[in-house]
């Protein structure tokens, strides 16, 4: 851990840059002080305000006049209570005259680059911006890609476990443009706060303590950060005593006359001059609007196909592998992070990862990975996409959350879904995670059932507009008759999230609805029901957000407005309501698995066709439905010689 030696400030205060650093602190600290925020947070405020002000006067590359612009540097403020010091730098280097005392949230200016929320996400996503950094630099040189990831960080930020996991991946893919600023809080114990700096220096990072009311100290110690060759961690330390020169507030030099406006307008210029001469030019322009080439979609289904031709089976897991490393091959823009849970499933199941020349191992850590993909989309120029396995999704949550809060475009590819690893017992077998994810607003889940709807739902994920967008997957592949196209009845396709994969002809006794794996366990039973005399649709909805924005009359065509609704997944019920209506049935899991294999489960919680035949006829006997004098209506002798000893086909 290094320390930078202190400089007088009344030495420091004869030259007229380190005097204007002190001016504009001045005018700084009024601002903050003319807040509401509470004694703690104003003492923490006021011990980082010079190392922000000399950061913002002689470092930063910003420009208020266009605080969007690519090659800009990010400042990210991950906590509302730094929010006010942001606000004042705003202030005091707006180009025009707007109100920017009172503090700024996320959406309202384009300098706050992210939004605000547990303690350790912006960590992580700064980190995942910084890495977004690295791959476009090195993709079109420094000449359009030179900027850093500042973070103005709190002590609170550096004790969580996503912090931690994200400075161990900044430290192993090498961010040393990557730096955070940061100062105890008058309610943390010192020893703990020596603790979080002795962690991240053990994490590879350059660790170093200042002095924060000496400016000759904090100059040192940031330039030393623009040298440096690791991730580095500034701890500006308060001082019991201190006194501050008695200057006047740079009130003639601040808004366009700053030197930080000064100096970011010019640094922008520069960088539109290269930019315009640069040969690579309308690649780096349609990345950043995230925009694919125009052949993409046509380019990507053929390369997809000749993939899945040598592929070992028609999973979906197995599909959308071949998918991503088609994607791979076609948008230089994608960034692939994947964590260990994907890549051995995929290598026990026998299964290729045509995507690892291009994806970055971040090991067991998921909640820094799911961070850090956060960050990359909110850097821009980068379309991210993580692969893990279905159950870490609950360590991914709280990162996945801030995500679809700011509507970033993120894919994620969650590998083992359903009962895949059934014979390594409940904890492995998801429950209730299905149902938390659709409540998740601006997320868009989606549940594929073969191989065929799979690349339809990646394409889907691609154009969802409303943030991010998970593809849950299954190793094993389904009987042959689930992946048919083009059934008897047929109507829409999976791009709307759901479609009527068959139906026979007439009125509707039965609907049976269902997504992923389960979809060939529907198919069976309504074979079945259908042997029965019964007139059974088959519908298969791999995404309800998607299908929830169709209209009203494709929704009623799809689901029928008459007959029983039945839905089978292999998951809790919890807003299967939505679908089935008061009357319908839920056939799926109401408790944890057991460990046994994925017959034996399927069994266990009766998602058969057998189990589903007998509970929808019981309820055709139950209703009075054998006296209609209908030809297709059943009768209690068909229940009667239904075979029970069906059983599903391993899935």
């Amino acid at each position: 851990m290094a320390s930078i030696p202190s400089t007088d400030h009344t030495t420091l205060s004869s030259t007229p840059q380190d005097t204007l650093v002190l001016r504009m602190d001045k005018a700084a600290r009024a601002l903050l002080a003319a807040g509401t925020t509470e004694a703690d947070t104003q003492t923490e405020l006021q011990t980082l305000c010079l190392p922000i002000t000399a950061l913002w006067c002689r470092i930063l590359r910003f420009d208020p006049a266009v605080p969007n612009w690519p090659d800009r540097d990010r400042c990210v403020v991950p906590s509302s209570a730094m929010l006010p010091l942001l606000s004042a730098m705003l202030h005091l280097t707006a180009p025009d005259t707007q109100d920017l005392s009172a503090t700024v949230d996320y959406g309202q200016h384009p300098a706050v680059e992210i939004a605000t929320g547990p303690a350790g996400q912006g960590m992580a996503a700064a980190a995942g911006m910084a890495l977004a950094e690295q791959q476009l630099a090195k993709r079109y040189g420094r000449s359009l890609v030179n900027h850093r990831t500042w973070v103005l960080a709190r002590d609170s930020d550096l004790a969580t476990g996503v912090a931690l996991e994200a400075a161990q991946l900044a430290s192993r893919f090498g961010l040393s443009r990557m730096a955070v600023l940061v100062c105890p809080s008058p309610l943390t114990d010192p020893t703990d706060f020596s603790d979080s700096l002795a962690r991240f220096g053990a994490s590879g990072w350059s660790v170093r303590k200042v002095r924060a009311h000496d400016l000759g100290a904090i100059m040192s110690a940031l330039q030393a950060i623009l040298r440096a060759r690791k991730p580095t961690l500034l701890a500006c330390m308060p001082e019991c005593c201190h006194t501050l020169p008695d200057l006047p507030a740079e009130d003639e030099l601040t808004g366009p006359w700053s030197p930080t406006a000064r100096r970011g307008a010019s640094i922008r210029r520069s960088w539109l001059r290269r930019l315009a001469q640069h040969r690579g030019r309308a690649d780096f322009e349609r990345e950043l609007a995230g925009k694919p080439r125009q052949t993409m979609r046509e380019d990507w289904g053929r390369l997809w196909r000749q993939t899945m031709r040598a592929a070992p089976n028609g999973s979906s897991q197995q599909a959308a592998f071949a998918g991503l490393g088609a994607l791979a091959l076609l948008r230089q823009d994608l960034a692939i992070l994947a964590a260990t849970s994907s890549t051995r499933s995929a290598r026990r199941a026998n299964l290729p990862i045509p995507f690892s020349h291009s994806a970055q191992p971040c090991g067991i850590q998921e909640h820094g990975m799911a961070g850090m993909l956060n960050g990359m989309a909110r850097h821009g120029g980068i379309l991210p996409c993580g692969v893990a396995g279905m159950m870490t999704i609950d360590r991914m949550r709280s990162a996945l959350r801030m995500t679809a809060l700011m509507r970033s475009k993120v894919l994620y590819l969650l590998t083992d879904d359903g009962l895949a690893l059934s014979d390594n017992g409940g904890g492995w077998q998801p429950v209730e995670q299905l149902a938390s994810l659709r409540a998740m607003p601006h997320l868009a889940v989606f549940r594929p059932a073969c191989a065929e709807e799979t690349f339809a739902c990646w394409q889907a994920a691609l154009n969802w507009p409303q943030g991010p967008a998970l593809l849950i997957l299954c190793p094993n592949p389904p009987p042959p008759r689930a992946g048919a196209s083009r059934r008897a009845g047929h109507y829409g396709g999976p791009s709307h999230g759901g479609y009527l994969a068959s139906c026979g002809a007439g009125a509707r006794h039965v609907t049976l609805m269902a997504s992923g794996p389960e979809v060939a366990i529907a198919t069976q039973a309504g074979q079945h029901l259908s042997e029965q005399g019964l007139n059974v649709a088959v519908v298969s909805i791999p995404c309800w957000e998607v299908f929830a924005q169709q209209t009203p009359a494709y929704r009623a065509a799809v689901l029928g407005s008459e007959g029983l609704r039945v839905g089978i997944e292999a998951a809790s019920s919890f807003g299967w309501e939505r679908w089935l209506g008061a009357d319908g049935i839920f056939v799926g899991m109401d408790d944890f698995g057991i460990s046994a294999p994925a017959n034996a489960v399927y069994e266990r919680f009766g998602i058969t066709a057998g189990a589903i035949c007998e509970k929808v006829l019981a309820r055709f006997l139950a209703s009075g439905a054998q006296k209609d004098s209908s030809p297709t209506a059943p009768s209690s002798s068909r229940l009667e010689d239904l075979d029970m000893s069906l059983t599903i086909t391993r899935l």
